[in-house]
């Protein structure tokens, strides 16, 4: 007898729009990343299943349960199943490290099957990892038809040892898109045949992670513009202007423009940071300023909830995609001080506002007692 195994990419979680570097690191999906689970889910409806397992991060447990679903089955969760260990690279913005780890970066993007980070694995050995995971559970399930939900990189691993390809033919299998689908069928003569692989046809465009991050070429890594991070320095006088000017661009449609002054604005980010020198953080485009994001982290809130003090970008970067890189800095820091929500206080009137952050997974779960300002919450505790 024989075993098929469909293997699956997680849907579109934080790493991927937030441009940061996930592997072991547990993180969420987004808002389109429910949506792709729910599609993938769909897609598997009408094909048998007797088993559905998954890596125990979160991303991964999460997409299979919407294929589990449909079938009444329970997820199995194997942790050698989960993503790449990237050791000292884990929840660094990528362009972070192509502007201060060039060399292993390079390395990483161009040949991927000879680049190990310090404390990491290999794309190999993390592909043979979850290649001799799949194996077991093939053989567990003789005869039976598994859907197995895992991670980009070890995916590329696994098919590059099923389709009998040597190391350095690893761009030949390429990326696959968020939720794609690869078949396996695993005969009892120990040989694998490989029906299809990164197969996305049942995203359509607007779901699609690849489309939205304008990537076509698989081979590679995404062109789109991304942003690394460094806290705001206010002994600079660079660095203090254009905060304050973009803090004052933050406030004045909801306070007012004379509400508050350049003193009162240093003297509240500086507050943030006497706690954590990232809460006050500017998106660096390169060498250039593209935007800020400040946490409020002196905020009176229950120790489960982090506060946004405020994000804006520069007019020049408007419309780039920085956004979602910004709030993923932000979940980074609160992840990291132990927070499970951010939570956001919009005015009300405003339209960008709400807007932003409600398109940044946050919900609306109130007002304040004035009315002036929505209450707008999102979960970040990947539990």
């Amino acid at each position: 007898m024989s075993t098929t195994v469909y293997l699956v990419r997680h849907a579109e979680a934080e790493g991927n729009i937030g441009r940061r570097c996930h592997g072991i690191y547990n993180s969420l999906l987004t808002r389109r990343g429910r949506r792709q689970a729910k599609t993938v889910g769909d897609r598997f409806r009408t094909i048998p299943l007797d088993g559905v397992y998954s890596s125990d991060l979160a991303r991964a447990r999460d997409t299979a349960r919407a294929i589990a679903q449909p079938h009444g089955l329970e997820v199995i969760q194997r942790p050698l199943l989960r993503e790449i260990d990237m050791g000292d690279w884990e929840d660094r913005p990528w362009a972070e490290l192509a502007m201060f780890e060039k060399e292993p970066y390079d390395i990483w993007c161009n040949e991927p099957w000879n680049s190990q980070t310090p404390g990491g694995e290999t794309i190999m050995q993390a592909g043979q990892r979850v290649f001799d995971e799949i194996r077991r559970i093939a053989e567990e399930n003789d005869g039976k038809y598994i859907a197995i939900v895992s991670h980009g990189t070890v995916i590329r691993g696994v098919l590059t040892l099923a389709c009998g390809l040597a190391p350095e033919q690893m761009m030949a299998v390429g990326w696959g898109d968020n939720t794609c689908v690869a078949r396996l069928v695993y005969r009892d003569d120990g040989t694998i045949r490989v029906d299809y692989r990164n197969d996305n046809r049942h995203l359509p465009q607007e779901l699609s992670t690849f489309h939205s991050l304008k990537w076509s070429d698989s081979v590679d890594v995404p062109i789109s513009p991304q942003l690394w991070f460094r806290p705001v320095d206010f002994d600079k006088a660079e660095d203090r202007n254009v905060a304050i000017e973009l803090f004052h661009s933050i406030y004045w449609p909801a306070y007012g423009k004379e509400a508050f002054t350049d003193e009162q604005i240093e003297q509240r980010l500086r507050g943030y940071q006497t706690v954590c020198p990232d809460a006050v953080s500017f998106g660096m485009y390169q060498s250039d300023i593209a935007g800020i994001i400040a946490m409020d982290t002196t905020a009176e809130e229950e120790d489960t909830i982090g506060e946004m003090g405020g994000t804006g970008i520069l007019p020049q970067y408007r419309g780039w995609g920085f956004g979602p890189q910004l709030m993923n800095h932000a979940v980074s820091v609160y992840r990291r001080l132990g927070k499970r929500y951010l939570q956001s206080q919009p005015s009300a009137e405003g339209k960008f506002g709400p807007r932003f952050y409600h398109q940044n997974d946050f919900e609306e779960i109130g007002t304040t007692e004035d009315g002036k300002f929505l209450i707008m919450r999102r979960k970040i505790a990947a539990d």
